[in-house]
């Protein structure tokens, strides 16, 4: 008490100070923005107002802190979030710690949430420390608090003056006074719609409203606990035909252990009732005609809805001629108007601040986040149903009763009101029509459809589009949800903008869950980022990015354009049919980035069940459909628009059909041959040829989609060859003798053709095994091309490998393995894979060319490994030694030394190369490994000196020194392997970087960013090339070859080299110079443009690591899963399991145990065999038993806090095991990973 006396004192000095000696008439919003800037404190610890109810302040105060932070005491403005009485426990304790820390001479500023405050509460907020939960505006005042009836204040002052209001401020009050009470919106928000039913047998009801016992409102606000039993007397004394409802406050139910009202110990009886439970004011205001409260906001709320108010304490809106004053009410010397007074509080005294908008919000932006975001959905009007619907909203309906309810909230929340919701019950043998009924009676927008037999999704939905009435239609899944309430309105605004036909939405993520309903996992879909949003409308033959939708739900559709004719034709399996149709039919498509539904993942689903005969019936069905549709509008003609799209579905149809699971089904039965037939059917019908198949397609099985696959599979139908059909589907290795008899036989037909290159792209490394061991009675010569890099080896390459068979039946053999692809990319490196053999002494590799060698015999004189990673990187007395036996040629081509470090650098940087590079070009170029390359001279005698004089052949790329100015007529001179001339050339360019130095140069900044991994890498390379060149395209700006080397930098190589390339030159070339002495190409001067520069910004989040976030809070992705100590389920039991199904479930299926065994384990089988699920993968405390490395948590708390960082100490304290698992350092993770032994990142 000793420590409160002083503080309490000076806080009521404080308030007595500012009554005498303040500045008439200021206006305190203004003076408030002003001093937004300047440093501030508040009476919030720093946590809270980081975390806490407080925590979207800094969103308006930009130079926030606690009272508890160290230099609390020297900002400019001190804010106080409260009051100080004489007695500590009805003192707000940040006050007092503010009071503290204030300066003498300093004035505190008064501050008190608005009555527009939260989605939730300050309860919730305190508890989930979620800024959407936070406070969303406070008033503040100079003078005293708003709710001090004794003391005036400058809302009083404002009140009290001869101002009024314009016209428009006017019916701005009254629309959103409407809007409040239509829409339910309230201080609190987290309490329920629904009022509970009415005791029967009252004609009228009143309602009395408790408040918390000892809040400040009630003790500035001169209204007693004697007043309180006063007030529910004269309710009952004074409506003696009526029920007395008395409704406890909320916070005496969300914080009961802490919090207690007046009317705690009343029990209902008689006339008078108690409600207990949390329920929305206007639910309430409904049933009653007349309010009696203390000093409650209720009785405000109660004055929109137009209730009579009966006051018992002196409220800041009562004194005002708009209520019943039990009290006398001093300070306030006029009337106003409702409209006025709201306009005056909730307009110019409330100050809000909205997370993602700029602060101050306006009021409007305020309800629209709370009705987005509130827990509780307002329920639709007899008004609203009664006007044409803008959407019709389709839902077939059947055994999703645990879900249908979250999903019709989802709808209802829509801020478009003007919706129909008509939810399709076909035939469900659950409570969903329970569920449906119960939101229909509150909700008269909905309008049930019961079908008295069950006809599947696809029938349902076009029973609803027959008699639906919307402008427009959306579909969504009875057990999926919409995750944005503005979603509806923003697709209709673009749909009207661009005169649309069909809005795309987003599909906003995946959320796989168990039997319980418990949400297991999260996960983003990876093609909704291959479909980035457009301005204006596009057909489908203009946007092939929509080829990666996968759903027919995203899209809004325009009624009138669906018509009579695009409907489902399938009672299930039924979306790519009505989709195609639709998007092939459409003139116009918008395409957007509104998040617009979450797709549940749960067992027991259409999509998840165990499928049979009938269903993969179905699946053909829809995909003929397709196939026709597309047809009709022109695809099979090879030059149509809509190619594609054709191959596409096709390809997809090949990987879902004979890949998947369906051709299972007639495999090895008597009726597989006629499957096949039936297979190869369509593909002549369309003229699919297998190069034509799509491999970019991110949806195939990816296993098969690296091995070239499906081409295979095509190929295979096509010419009638079972056998190789399993090698495709089974991803079976193909013996090499077998292959190489393939490839010894000249094709006779197209078809033969197509076969050779389908088998040519599938029977490479893993998918070829070597014939039995054998000793090569003879061996041919071996050519090594070792590049360098930068001389056109890739070309080469690819020559090499597209004509492999044909080579083969000319004598040559370029083997099939040892191969090094970014399958992603179609970027390779020639043989590359076998120098970590060779280093690690590794024989496979050596036994297959000797095996096939041996096999080949007299038909083969010349073996051909390829490779710039020879040159870069190999150790020539090595491979000397492992190649022994070979009569081995060096083939070798340099480029000049400027030239070559310029196209090698820019690789490195900017063309996604294995070893990025992050530095200038200065300091590459004086490492010591470019000084080696460089050193042509050094480089050429490591080669003779391990293979000798005559088998080391030096060839100079450069313009006039090619045989015929010509990269493949010189290297068949410099080899003899004449058939290379007399085969086709393929097309494409060699891997090279295609952006301008300045953009090169850009590049590298990023790559010294972090990066997910390797592959997350190349991606954003190859997204930010296109995506450079696109738009430096699309403006007109010119595209120069990449130069980043000046010409200083250029002439210093050349002098650095001089000596040794003479040397190079006398010994080779007779000493005629090694290089022409032609001055560089000098490209036309560009610059990296503002837009370039920010599309980099926009795509590198993507694809790095999680990292911290603009609020400095963690931006986790994936979900913890307790795999058991060190995660040995994972790596130990998880590779088991799936040797086990392999032959039960499909690709699909296998990919995803591999990916998420636990989610994967009981989303199948926690419904049907529970107690192996949880054997298996058991979801036990990832603090262990007992919570035993709970221990850890101070320990790790002392190494987070070194880093000085409260955002990470914060983030840490929220979750350690994950904040452990996702650390930057190795050594802190690995920290990490031994104090918190259990849970992983998935």
């Amino acid at each position: 008490m000793s420590d409160h006396q002083p503080l309490y004192l000076r806080f009521a000095e404080l308030l007595e100070l500012a009554q005498a000696d303040h500045l008439p008439g200021r206006d305190i919003r203004q003076h408030v923005l002003e001093a937004r800037d300047r440093p501030v404190t508040f009476g919030f610890t720093g946590d809270n107002l980081r975390t806490a109810y407080p925590a979207n302040l800094p969103l308006l105060w930009t130079d926030a802190r606690g009272f508890d932070a160290a230099d609390a005491d020297a900002s400019d403005t001190f804010i106080a979030p409260g009051t100080v009485t004489a007695d500590p426990a009805t003192s707000h304790k940040g006050v007092l710690g503010l009071m503290g820390r204030l300066p003498n001479g300093k004035r505190p500023l008064f501050m008190e949430q608005c009555f527009l405050a939260s989605t939730h509460s300050w309860s919730h907020a305190f508890r989930t420390k979620t800024a959407e939960h936070a406070c969303l505006g406070y008033v503040y005042d100079d003078i005293a608090h708003y709710f001090m009836a004794d003391y005036p204040n400058r809302l009083t002052e404002r009140l009290n003056s001869a101002e009024t209001p314009t016209d428009d401020e006017l019916a701005r009050a009254r629309g959103l006074i409407d809007r409040l009470v239509s829409r339910r919106i309230s201080k609190y928000n987290a309490q329920p719609m629904r009022a509970p039913e009415m005791t029967e047998g009252y004609s009228r009801r009143v309602l009395v409203c408790d408040q918390a016992f000892a809040d400040a409102s009630t003790l500035f606000g001169r209204v007693s606990e004697a007043d309180f039993e006063r007030m529910v007397l004269a309710a009952l004394r004074e409506n003696p035909d009526a029920e007395v409802i008395v409704k406890t406050h909320p916070d005496t139910s969300w914080e009961s252990e802490r919090r207690t009202g007046y009317y705690n110990d009343l029990t209902s009886t008689g006339r008078m009732r108690i409600l207990r439970d949390p329920v929305n004011p206007f639910a309430l205001f409904e049933h009653v005609d007349k309010v009696y409260v203390g000093t409650s906001q209720i009785g405000l709320e109660a004055l929109f809805a137009g209730k009579e108010v009966v006051c018992f304490g002196v409220p800041f809106f009562s004194g005002w001629g708009l209520t019943d004053d039990r009290k006398q009410v001093r300070h306030r010397t006029r009337t106003r108007s409702l409209e006025e007074l709201f306009h005056y509080f909730y307009v110019w005294y409330s100050i809000y601040q909205v997370p993602g908008q700029a602060a101050p919000a306006e009021i409007e932006q305020v309800l629209d986040f709370i009705e987005s975001h509130r827990p509780e959905t307002a329920p639709g009007t007899a008004e609203e149903a009664a006007r044409p619907p803008k959407v019709s909203v389709i839902i077939p309906v059947h055994n999703v009763a645990p879900y249908i309810g979250a999903c019709l909230d989802s709808i209802r929340k829509q801020t478009l009101r003007e919706i129909e919701i008509l939810p399709v019950n076909d035939k469900s043998p659950d409570d969903s029509q329970t569920v449906i009924d119960r939101h229909a009676a509150d909700d008269p927008r909905i309008r049930p459809i019961v079908l008295s037999e069950n006809v599947g999704q696809g029938m349902a939905r076009n029973r609803a589009i027959d008699e639906a009435r919307g402008d427009y239609i959306l579909f969504i899944d009875g057990d999926d949800w919409l995750v944005d309430a503005t979603a509806l309105a923003r697709l209709v605004e673009r749909a009207e903008a661009d005169d649309a036909d069909m809005v795309r939405g987003r599909k906003a993520f995946e959320a796989e869950v168990a039997d319980d309903g418990r949400i297991l996992a999260k996960r983003d879909d990876v093609t909704e980022a291959l479909i980035p949003a457009r301005d204006g409308a596009v057909s489908h033959a203009d946007a092939p990015e929509l080829l990666n939708n996968r759903h027919f739900w995203t899209f809004l559709y325009r009624r009138s354009f669906l018509g009579d004719r695009i409907r489902f034709v399938t009672r299930q399996w039924e979306e790519r049919a009505f989709l195609v149709d639709a998007l092939v039919s459409a003139e116009r498509i918008s395409i957007t980035d509104i998040d617009l539904t979450a797709y549940r993942i749960r067992p027991g689903s259409t999509a998840r069940r165990q499928r049979t005969r009938d269903d993969y019936e179905l699946m053909l069905t829809n995909f003929g459909h397709v196939f026709k549709v597309l047809a009709a509008a022109g695809a099979v003609e090879r030059d149509s628009p809509l190619r594609q799209h054709l191959v596409f579905h096709v390809t997809q149809f090949l990987d879902h059909i004979v890949i998947g699971m369906p051709y299972r089904s007639w495999r090895g039965g008597p009726e597989e041959a006629a499957f096949q037939d039936r297979i190869a059917g369509i593909l002549r019908t369309y003229d699919i040829r297998p190069l034509d198949i799509d491999r970019r397609n991110i949806r195939l099985s990816r296993a098969h989609r690296d091995a070239s696959a499906h081409a295979l599979v095509a190929a295979a139908l096509l010419s009638g060859d079972a056998e190789l059909l399993h090698h495709a589907v089974d991803l079976a290795p193909i013996p090499q003798e077998a292959l190489h008899a393939r490839f010894l036989k000249a094709p006779t037909s197209e078809v033969e053709t197509d076969l050779e290159a389908a088998l040519n792209r599938f029977a490479r490394n893993d998918m070829v095994t070597a014939g039995r061991s054998a000793r090569p009675a003879k061996r041919p010569r071996l050519i090594l091309h070792i590049g360098a890099t930068k001389t056109g080896s890739t070309w080469l390459q690819g020559h090499m490998e597209v004509n492999r068979p044909a080579l083969l039946r000319s004598g040559t053999w370029y083997p099939e393995v040892g191969l090094f692809w970014q399958t992603d990319r179609d970027k390779q490196a020639g043989h590359a894979g076998f120098l970590p053999a060779i280093r690690r002494g590794e024989t496979n590799l050596r036994h297959y060319l000797d095996a096939g060698v041996a096999a080949l015999g007299e038909r083969v004189h010349t073996v051909v490994l390829s490779s710039e990673a020879f040159f870069l990187h190999a150790e020539p007395s090595v491979m000397a030694n492992w190649f022994a036996g070979y009569d081995v040629e060096v083939v070798m081509y340099l480029r000049r030394q400027d030239d070559w470090a310029n196209a090698q650098y820019c690789e490195f940087v900017a063309g996604g190369a294995v070893g990025r590079v992050d530095v200038p070009v200065e300091e590459w170029l004086e490492t010591d490994q470019v000084r080696r390359w460089l050193d042509y001279e050094g480089r050429v005698a490591d080669w003779v000196s391990a293979f000798g004089q005559e088998a080391v052949t030096v060839r100079r790329f450069e313009s006039g020194r090619l045989a015929g100015n010509d990269l493949l007529s010189d290297f068949v001179q410099a080899t003899g392997i004449e058939a290379l001339s007399d085969l086709p050339r393929p097309d494409g360019a060699a891997n090279a970087a295609q952006l301008p130095g300045p953009h090169v140069e850009l590049i590298r900044t990023f790559n010294e960013r972090p990066f997910k991994n390797r592959d997350a890498y190349f991606a954003f390379i190859d997204e930010v090339s296109r995506g450079i060149r696109s738009l430096r395209k699309a403006e007109g700006r010119p595209l120069p070859k990449p130069r980043v080397l000046t010409e200083a930098q250029s002439r210093k190589l050349l002098s650095d080299a001089a000596e040794g390339n003479a040397k190079l030159a006398a010994a080779r070339f007779g000493g005629e110079p090694l290089f022409s002495d032609a001055a560089p190409d000098t490209p036309e001067p560009v610059t990296v443009e503002p837009d370039e520069r920010a599309l980099a910004e926009a795509a590198y989040p993507k694809y790095a690591p999680l990292e911290l976030t603009e609020d400095g809070g963690r931006d986790f992705g994936g979900t913890l899963e307790n795999y058991g100590l060190f995660g040995w389920r994972l790596w130990g039991l998880t590779p088991v399991l799936d040797r086990a199904l392999s032959s039960r479930v499909g690709p699909d299926e296998r990919a995803a145990l591999r990916r998420d065994p636990a989610a994967f384990v009981h989303g199948r089988w926690s419904g049907t065999r529970p107690r192996l699920a949880s054997a298996l993968y058991p979801r036990g405390n990832m603090f262990g038993p007992g919570g035993l490395f709970r221990l850890s948590i101070p320990v790790m708390a002392k190494i987070v806090a070194r880093s000085g960082r409260p955002d990470l100490v914060d983030s840490y304290r929220r979750d350690p095991i994950r904040f452990a698992r996702e650390m930057r350092s190795p050594s802190r993770r690995l920290i990490g990973r031994i104090l918190f032994p259990i849970g992983e990142l998935r």
